[in-house]
């Protein structure tokens, strides 16, 4: 069987003597930008030339696009599930973004399971997926980062960690410092931090960066005066994360009942969720107690999922810009694809990291100036 080498944007460029970056554009009718005639003409020349294929994806205005794949387009989202808004929330973005460039997405769930993350890795390796997008932390990144000098590879995570990744980064610091800063400003001195499992490993750096920055923020902002911080944490395994769907709701709730149940709590006045889905179970123990929101306890969250914003919920969160990051991982991804073959060069990689900004989303501004009522439990 005869082999013939696949045909790149650098061998157009060679041919035609024009940069690679703008055989991209041309080629891929860029938006935006415009060359001479006598450019155009020289790679569209170079391109039939060298025999580079059109795939039949049309684009908006009806001309095709170059591309070097024969097989579908695929884009895998790993998530580690998607019973989490967060995480479905971000898919649906990629998946919107990635149709309309004639892409397919497929969404493989992990629940940080390491073996099962680097079997379904390889698995989109056998594949030939056009690139891998990791809606959190990799449970094993020196794979990823393996498998990234041949796929284009982009990881949505915090903004401590430190790998040879493509990364778009929320600071969960910060987020933890705006919250902290929030209650403080309402009067809270006793609070609870609920959270399903937490660690300094990788992919929950996220849950612990958050708790650490509400813990320094209180320490320097009550310097002079008590305060009192309970950390309660539900230690959940892979196993346990898949046979469960409605997990994090669960946690929230149970941990929520532990806390109000317990007479050496009493004076707690507000609870902090991991995340929205925590803090959805601990509003739900709440009121089932016979307790207000936020007449007897503040409650808050992080990401700004959609329900949080519903009129009976109200949860002061922070807001993670889902669907911005998913949006902007297929671009970077789609950037890839179009340059792969000038962008994955082992001794030369360009690592790119785009931060997005916290920004706290306030839905309970009363002070504090309650006590616990006095309610038979």
């Amino acid at each position: 069987m005869s082999y013939h080498k696949k045909v790149t944007l650098k061998d157009i460029a060679n041919d035609s003597g024009v940069s690679v970056s703008s055989v991209s554009m041309i080629l891929n009718k860029r938006e935006g930008v415009s060359f001479s005639n006598e450019t155009v003409e020289k790679v569209l020349s170079s391109a039939k030339k060298l025999g580079y294929e059109i795939s039949s994806s049309p684009k908006k205005n009806g001309t095709p696009a170059y591309n070097t794949q024969k097989s579908a387009k695929y884009i895998a989202i790993f998530c580690p599930n998607i019973s989490n808004s967060y995480y479905s929330t971000i898919a649906q973005s990629i998946e919107q973004a990635a149709y309309q460039k004639g892409f397919k997405t497929l969404i493989i769930t992990t629940f940080r399971d390491e073996t099962l993350e680097k079997e379904f890795l390889q698995d989109m390796i056998k594949l030939h997926v056009s690139g891998i997008v990791f809606t959190m932390m990799p449970q094993c990144p020196q794979f990823l980062e393996k498998v990234a000098k041949k796929y284009p590879v982009i990881v949505i995570g915090d903004k401590t960690t430190d790998i040879d990744l493509n990364v778009i980064e929320t600071s969960n610091y910060t987020a933890g410092v705006l919250m902290a800063e929030h209650l403080y400003e309402l009067g809270h001195r006793n609070i609870a931090f609920l959270t399903t499992t937490i660690g300094k490993s990788l992919s929950l750096a996220m849950r612990y960066q958050r708790l650490k920055a509400i813990q320094n923020t209180y320490k320097k902002l009550c310097m002079n005066e008590p305060y009192n911080i309970i950390v309660k944490e539900a230690k959940i395994d892979p196993e346990l994360e898949r046979k469960n769907i409605f997990l994090e709701h669960g946690v929230g709730y149970q941990l929520c009942n532990e806390c109000l149940d317990d007479r050496n709590l009493a004076n707690l006045t507000a609870f902090i969720g991991n995340n929205d889905m925590v803090s959805y179970g601990i509003m739900d123990a709440i009121l089932k107690k016979g307790y207000q929101i936020p007449d007897d306890f503040s409650i808050c969250g992080f990401d700004n999922d959609f329900a949080s914003s519903l009129l009976p919920i109200s949860l002061t969160t922070v807001e993670h810009y889902m669907e911005d990051k998913g949006k902007k991982a297929f671009d970077m991804i789609y950037e890839k694809i179009q340059e792969k073959d000038d962008f994955f060069v082992q001794d030369d990689k360009c690592v790119i990291r785009i931060e997005y900004k916290s920004k706290l989303i306030s839905r309970d501004s009363t002070n504090v100036a309650r006590t616990r009522k006095n309610i038979n439990l």
